[in-house]
């Protein structure tokens, strides 16, 4: 429909219905219309979450319903009664959004090898849901999470992380006293010595190889990679190691969050290979960056450690699903102009995952194939930082094994992180000239 004026009643309950019919099916929709769709269980809450992103999209209302106002119930009259309230909005000239940034360094730097590793305990939802003290089928039926991994007693950060240097390194094929750079990122270490110098340790990694850390959460593999590109271009570091490691596992477990919270995470790691480029051909070029940071999203999950050393956690899942599917619908967005390459021509999308339910939603809403994902979460829970980089390892791994076609082949990189800060970036392979 496009953005429309003028809803009255009539019209604003008619595609109410009509997109609850849609998630709901015909046969499902409440007798009144002023049920409370979530409290009687006609809709789960990211069923709700669904129909507010199909509302947002038959209007062009950005950011509907979020945050829905406390007290308000959640039924078919109330959205018709939001959807009046942004009727007068939607008259008026549309706002145009402001820009997120966008930052390059004019040089080439190739991603030549990848890697990532698991926790490798592989624990079914049930168990998760009975620890997490979860009704039966929760996080299968709300989430779409069907199991996760889970480090075991002698896996940590550390750990799992030079398990996927070691793999990146070997694609690469590479020596690790090639490195001069490493890059880390992880929420959950909560350690000093830093991941980073832990791991350069590890890795007995040259005492000149310089070791940092960035945060950032989910979008911290974004932001690490982006520190290794700029510093790779100014010509000091020749061969960086990009690592993001997770164990929420351990962390969340003693915290007060809740156990729908708890129960989405899995432990996991992934690393990159970064060197400069001479020619784009053949490599997987790491294209310019887009940031942004929300501040007005950043309440739906705080996270605090006290003096107690408890993992003090505030989580509103509805909202935090609004702003990451809203975010990330924008980010492909600014992709596109950024890579001049519209959605329908991207090879693959490395995108943060919540949780397996939300990234049906963005792709159906985004108009992305499923077949161009490469969704980790369902058998590996939400790695944190490390999902969005496990599933880039997926993607290349998978482009990596058909036979290089005649135009360059495209992988859109996303993520959303707490506060809300998101990033973004693109890796471009071109095919290499063959004689005729």
């Amino acid at each position: 429909m496009g953005v429309l004026e003028g809803w009255d009643e009539s019209r604003s309950l008619e595609l109410v219905r009509k997109c609850l019919a849609q998630e709901v099916g015909p046969g499902a929709l409440p007798q009144s219309d002023e049920e409370d769709l979530v409290r009687t269980e006609v809709v789960d809450s990211m069923s709700w979450v669904s129909i507010l992103t199909s509302i947002e999209a038959a209007t062009g209302i950005q950011n509907f319903g979020n945050p829905w106002p406390k007290g308000r119930p959640q039924s078919v009259r109330a959205l018709a009664e939001a959807l009046q309230e942004h009727s007068a909005e939607l008259a008026r000239p549309n706002t145009i959004r402001q820009q997120a940034s966008v930052t390059g360094s004019g040089q080439l730097v190739s991603v030549v090898g990848w890697g990532y590793a698991l926790g490798s305990r592989l624990v079914e939802v049930a168990e998760i849901e009975r620890i997490c003290g979860l009704a039966c089928g929760t996080l299968r039926h709300h989430a779409g999470i069907e199991s996760v991994r889970q480090a075991s007693e002698i896996e940590d950060e550390a750990v799992l992380a030079q398990q996927a240097v070691d793999a990146a390194l070997e694609s690469a094929v590479l020596d690790v006293s090639e490195v001069d750079l490493l890059v880390a990122t992880s929420t959950t270490f909560l350690r000093l010595p830093s991941l980073a110098a832990t791991l350069h340790s590890r890795l007995l990694l040259a005492e000149s190889s310089g070791a940092l850390d960035v945060g950032g959460a989910c979008v911290g593999v974004v932001q690490a990679l982006a520190t290794a590109k700029a510093l790779v271009a100014t010509g000091q570091f020749r061969t960086a190691l990009v690592v993001a490691s997770e164990v929420p596992s351990r962390r969340l477990a003693s915290s007060s969050a809740t156990g729908e919270f708890r129960g989405l995470f899995g432990d996991g790691a992934c690393a990159f290979v970064l060197t400069r480029s001479e020619s784009p051909l053949g490599r997987w070029n790491l294209g310019d960056f887009i940031w942004g940071c929300s501040g007005a999203f950043a309440a739906p999950l705080r996270l605090e450690l006290q003096e107690s050393s408890q993992l003090l956690v505030e989580f509103q899942g509805e909202p935090l699903a609004r702003a990451a599917l809203n975010q990330l619908e924008r980010l492909l967005q600014d992709l596109e102009v950024l890579a001049g390459k519209p959605r329908s021509e991207v090879g693959y999308f490395a995108l943060h995952e919540p949780n397996p339910r939300l990234v049906e939603i963005l792709c159906r809403n985004a108009g992305i194939p499923l077949d161009k994902m490469v969704p980790i979460s369902r058998k590996c829970g939400n790695l944190g930082a490390a999902t969005c980089g496990v599933n880039l390892c997926a993607a290349l791994a998978r482009a990596e094994a058909y036979p290089m076609i005649a135009e360059p082949l495209v992988v859109f990189v996303a993520s959303v992180g707490p506060g809300l800060v998101f990033g973004a970036t693109y890796l471009e392979r071109h095919p290499e000239e063959r004689p005729h």
